[in-house]
């Protein structure tokens, strides 16, 4: 199967090249690639490889889709001149020819350069992806965060380790749905914010967010504990506030050494794990892997029997906890 490769630009962001064989969607909230972005729609427009083209198509959106200017009616193709344009987004082909070999998928915090891709990340676009076959935003910033190079030292790692966070709100496309995109938008604000406030309250850093998305890390598995149960505590005493339509976010956590290799791929693991954790989760949870458990033991933290699970793409058997935030 053929593939074509299209340039992503957001502004503020490192371009993608993103290698489509069959097709991709764009918008806030959709099963393809999420775009940060307030005048896209949560499905914006989609483009689908038909043969030696490449089709573009707007889904209906809000604001609409532009092809070198005029606003898109429908669906239209792209050639190598062509500009489309997403809200503040640009889409480019990267080439005239559709190529005829697979390009190569990348693996670990290793990235699959292709010859013309420039400074850009590339990504490999595929259809589905996290539970149930969709890829959530847990899967989106775990993506984002394994292709680019960490220096570990920044992570203020406490005895060698440092703990990764993956957090995202349950449900947040038909939450979305059901509110609109101006209360949506709203209540994503107010979580953002608390989110925010308290990994600076506990000495945390954001290294990545993407719509209700979180990947965070922290210098022990204590504080990372601490500040998780503050967040689901914050939201939780919100409830009274939403008429029904509460927060209720998924929280993993794993702990591991904070120095990686020269490819990354120690780290690249850690935040696989605690992605795949989190993924796991229900809305309300906060899922922790055996160690980060162990380590955080000396805290006044409860949690619930331990459970053996298979996470996607990592063999073996893994324990995890629930941490029992209402208890502790």
């Amino acid at each position: 199967m053929g593939f074509a490769l299209l340039e992503v630009r957001q502004p503020g962001r490192r371009p993608l090249v993103l290698a489509v064989e069959h097709e991709v969607e764009f918008g806030r909230d959709c099963d393809g690639l999420l775009l940060v972005d307030p005048e896209v729609s949560r499905r914006h427009a989609v483009v689908r490889l038909e043969g030696d083209t490449l089709v573009l198509e707007d889904l209906g959106s809000t604001n609409g889709t532009t092809l070198n200017g005029e606003r898109l009616h429908g669906r239209a193709p792209m050639n190598a001149t062509d500009v489309a344009r997403l809200g503040g987004t640009e889409l480019r082909l990267v080439q005239e020819q559709v190529l005829a070999a697979r390009p190569a998928a990348t693996t670990g915090a290793r990235e699959t350069r292709i010859a013309g891709s420039g400074d850009a990340d590339v990504v490999r676009a595929r259809p589905g992806g996290g539970a149930g076959g969709r890829e959530t935003s847990i899967d989106a910033v775990a993506s984002v965060a394994q292709r680019e190079t960490f220096d570990a030292s920044r992570l203020q790692a406490e005895g060698g380790t440092v703990t990764i966070v993956f957090s995202d709100i349950e449900s947040s496309t038909e939450l979305a749905v059901r509110l609109g995109d101006t209360a949506w938008f709203r209540v994503l604000g107010v979580h953002n914010q608390i989110v925010r406030d308290l990994v600076r309250k506990h000495h945390g850093k954001e290294i990545k967010s993407q719509g209700d998305g979180f990947m965070l890390s922290f210098p022990s598995a204590r504080t990372a504990l601490r500040c998780m149960i503050e967040v689901q505590r914050q939201l939780a005493a919100r409830a009274d506030e939403a008429d029904g339509n509460q927060i209720r976010v998924r929280i993993g956590i794993h702990t591991g050494e904070a120095i990686a290799d020269a490819g990354g791929d120690l780290f690249g693991r850690h935040i696989i794990l605690a992605s795949r954790i989190a993924n796991l989760a229900e809305g309300g949870q906060i899922l922790v892997s055996g160690i980060t458990k162990e380590i955080a033991t000396t805290g006044d933290f409860k949690f619930g029997e331990p459970r053996q699970v298979g996470l996607k793409g990592i063999g073996g058997d893994y324990t995890v906890h629930e941490v029992l935030w209402q208890e502790a």
